[in-house]
């Protein structure tokens, strides 16, 4: 009887340091792609409870993206801080909610592509931060003491099973002895490579991190808005990056990146899009996701209200029929990395699909 009061007792403090809406402590990995209204955001947990947030979405609407962010966060994943933010490049849909997010939790490390104050002769800012506004101050003054600018081959210092390689960044693609794969062997599909698009551009898009994850026999993709010059780079003349088996569809599967040489090089398995209602989800990248040989499954956060069944992922694998959204696509990884399930949502169906 004693011993059962003491488990009783202990019982609240359990919840609280577990979370009681988190996942199954299996020693796997989780992934959680959150609805930002066309924004992005993807939050990465590991075995340890060591959390990594990709952007943070929009500012505005009540904390609307902070708040959904800091739920996944706590009160899905079970954690009360944030370890790393990355913040793939300075667009309001992919930094803003950094100071709301800032109010809901403690963010330890801050990783970016750079800003003008560092000095790196390669980057220019046209459409980057500006000086003064709301946003970029908030992010100085939040980051201060705890930031770094990552380059291609860089590595975050997680602890445990999951690796991070930086693939892109500042405009530039990883190479030499850094690259994952070997670079002596060109690669086939580069004969179909299409042409540039926007020779020369330097938008903040072109700067964007992008990111590979590897979990024993599982990796995942992430390339923030990379566009579409620099996906040909990683690919052609030789793979830099090899296959996987998760993407994060670029730059919310706009036309402007998500190149079909990009595609079918990196072969992935599923493909999940963090688009908006009218945002995002063009009809060319969906007909070019569904055409890649390797792709089992195009998962979306939205239907493309703009355009006709044909032209979106299938309704059963998008998470929000409600324009107003609001629902994850959450993945986990088993603790070996073997495999990989997606749900819709913490109690949608689920798939199962075997790491390459």
């Amino acid at each position: 009887m004693a011993v059962a009061l003491r488990c009783l007792l202990l019982l609240p403090a359990l919840l609280l340091c577990c979370g009681a809406g988190a996942p199954a402590a299996d020693g796997g990995l989780d992934i959680y792609f959150i609805d930002v209204m066309g924004g992005a955001s993807t939050l990465i947990v590991t075995p340890e409870k060591e959390s990594i947030l990709t952007d943070s979405g929009w500012a505005g609407f009540d904390d609307r993206d902070p708040k959904r962010i800091v739920h996944a966060l706590k009160d899905v994943a079970g954690c009360d801080h944030l370890d790393h933010l990355i913040t793939t490049h300075w667009h309001g849909d992919h930094f803003g909610g950094v100071a709301g997010v800032a109010k809901l939790v403690e963010i330890k490390r801050f990783w970016d592509h750079g800003l003008p104050e560092d000095n790196d002769p390669d980057l220019d800012f046209s459409d980057g931060p500006k000086p003064g506004t709301p946003l970029i101050t908030a992010y100085r003054t939040l980051s201060e003491g705890k930031r770094k600018a990552l380059r291609p081959g860089d590595r975050l210092p997680i602890r445990g099973l999951l690796e991070t390689l930086v693939v892109a960044s500042a405009g530039k693609v990883i190479g030499g002895p850094s690259a994952p794969t070997s670079q002596s062997k060109s690669n086939p599909n580069c004969a179909e490579l299409p042409p540039e698009k926007s020779p020369g551009d330097r938008s903040d898009n072109s700067n964007s991190l992008a990111v590979r994850y590897r979990f024993g026999n599982f990796d995942f993709l992430d390339c923030g808005d990379l566009t579409w010059n620099h996906e040909a780079e990683l690919v052609c003349p030789t793979n830099r990056i090899g296959s996987i088996d998760l993407f994060r569809v670029t730059k919310h599967g706009f036309d402007t990146s998500n190149n079909p040489v990009f595609l079918k090089t990196i072969a992935p398995t599923v493909a999940v899009m963090n688009n908006g209602p009218r945002k995002g989800g063009s009809p060319g990248t969906i007909h070019r996701l569904k055409e890649v040989p390797s792709i089992r499954d195009v998962f979306a956060l939205h239907k493309n209200e703009a355009t006709g069944p044909e032209d979106n992922a299938d309704p059963k694998l998008t998470a929000n029929r409600d324009p107003g959204g609001g629902e994850f696509i959450h993945v986990h990884v088993a603790p070996d990395g073997s495999k990989f399930t997606v749900r819709i949502g913490k109690d949608g169906p689920t798939r199962t699909y075997d790491s390459k």
